[in-house]
C-alpha cells in the first residue's frame, strides 16, 4: 500500500469519526432539558408530545442531593433549552458544570414573576437555599399558575406556528387549576383551625397562599433533637393536628414517633411527582380535613 493510499484511508477514517462525532454532539431542536418532573407534566400538557424532555431530577430522588449521571449529561448537552426551577439546591450545585461547554443551550428561570418565600437563611439538610429562598414553588396552585405561565411562553416561542393550539391546552390546563385553587379558598376561608405538620417544609407556599400554618418537624435542615421532639409534641396538641405530612423522599422514624403519640395519621405525599395535578388535589384534600 503507497503513502497515497494510506493518506487517502487516513483522511477517511478522519472524516468519517468527525461525521460521527458531529452527529452526536448534534444540537436537538426538540429535546428540552427540566430539573424536576412536574415540569415535565407542565410542558406535556402544553405542547403534548412534540417536545422531548429530559428529567434530571429522577422519581424519588432529593434535589438538595441528586448528582445527575453521564447519561443526563449527554442528554443535558444536546438540549437547545434549559428550563430551571430558579433556587433549588440542585441548580445552584450543577447549574455551572451543566452548561460548561454548551453555548448553544439556553437557560431560562421559570421563577421569574413569582413572589418567592424569602428569609435570613433557610437551611435544609445539609444545603443552604440560595439567598434565604424557599425554592418549593411548584407546590402550591397559585405560584404554579406563574411557573406555567413561564413555560407556556417559551413554548410557543419554540413552536410559533402551534400558538393556538398551545393556548388551548394551557387555559385548559389552567382551568382544572383554577378549581382546585378557588375550592381550596373557600374551604380554608371557613376552617377555625389552619394549622398542619410536615418533615420537611415543602408547602411553605400553600401555608402562604391559603392563610395556614405550617409546623415543621424537620429543625434546621436536621433530624429533630429529643428537645425538639417534645416542642413538636405541644405544638401538635396544641392545635389538634391529626395528619402529619411526610414526603417520599425522606425517613419516616421521627414523623411516625409523633403520630403515634398525638394519634394523628401520618400521610405520605410526593410533591415531586410526575402526576402533578392528581398529587396536588390529594394534598389540598387532606389539608381541607
Amino acid at each position: 500500500m503507497n503513502k497515497i493510499t494510506l493518506f487517502l484511508l487516513f483522511l477517511g477514517l478522519s472524516l468519517g469519526f468527525q461525521s460521527c462525532n458531529s452527529k452526536q454532539n448534534k444540537v436537538d431542536n426538540k429535546l428540552i432539558s427540566v430539573s424536576i418532573l412536574p415540569q415535565k407534566y407542565f410542558i406535556e400538557r402544553i405542547a403534548g408530545k412534540d417536545f422531548r424532555v429530559n428529567v434530571l431530577i429522577p422519581p424519588g430522588a432529593s434535589p438538595a442531593s441528586y448528582e445527575p449521571t453521564p447519561k443526563q449529561m449527554k442528554d443535558m448537552s444536546k438540549s437547545s433549552l434549559y428550563l430551571r426551577i430558579g433556587h433549588i439546591p440542585f441548580e445552584k450545585a450543577w447549574l455551572n458544570k451543566l452548561l460548561e461547554g454548551n453555548d448553544h443551550i439556553k437557560s431560562v428561570d421559570m421563577s421569574e414573576g413569582i413572589e418567592l418565600i424569602k428569609g435570613t437563611e433557610v437551611r435544609h439538610g445539609d444545603h443552604f437555599h440560595e439567598g434565604g429562598i424557599d425554592p418549593h414553588i411548584w407546590s402550591s396552585p397559585k405560584t404554579a399558575k406563574q411557573l406555567i405561565a413561564n413555560t407556556f411562553k417559551v413554548l410557543v416561542q419554540l413552536a410559533p406556528e402551534k400558538e393556538q393550539e398551545y393556548t388551548g391546552n394551557y387555559m385548559k390546563l389552567m382551568s382544572d387549576i383554577n378549581v382546585m385553587d378557588k375550592g381550596a379558598e373557600a374551604i380554608f376561608s371557613q376552617m377555625p383551625e389552619k394549622a398542619f405538620m410536615i418533615y420537611h417544609p415543602a408547602l411553605s407556599y400553600i401555608a402562604r397562599d391559603y392563610g395556614l400554618t405550617q409546623i415543621s418537624i424537620e429543625h434546621d435542615g436536621k433530624a429533630p433533637s429529643p428537645a425538639h421532639m417534645k416542642k413538636m409534641l405541644h405544638q401538635a396538641k396544641a392545635h389538634n393536628i391529626k395528619t402529619i405530612f411526610l414526603q417520599k423522599q425522606f425517613n419516616i422514624e421521627n414523623a411516625q414517633v409523633i403520630a403515634k403519640e398525638i394519634d394523628a395519621e401520618l400521610i405520605q405525599i410526593d410533591p415531586l411527582s410526575e402526576d402533578w395535578l392528581t398529587e396536588m388535589n390529594r394534598i389540598m384534600t387532606y389539608l381541607k380535613k
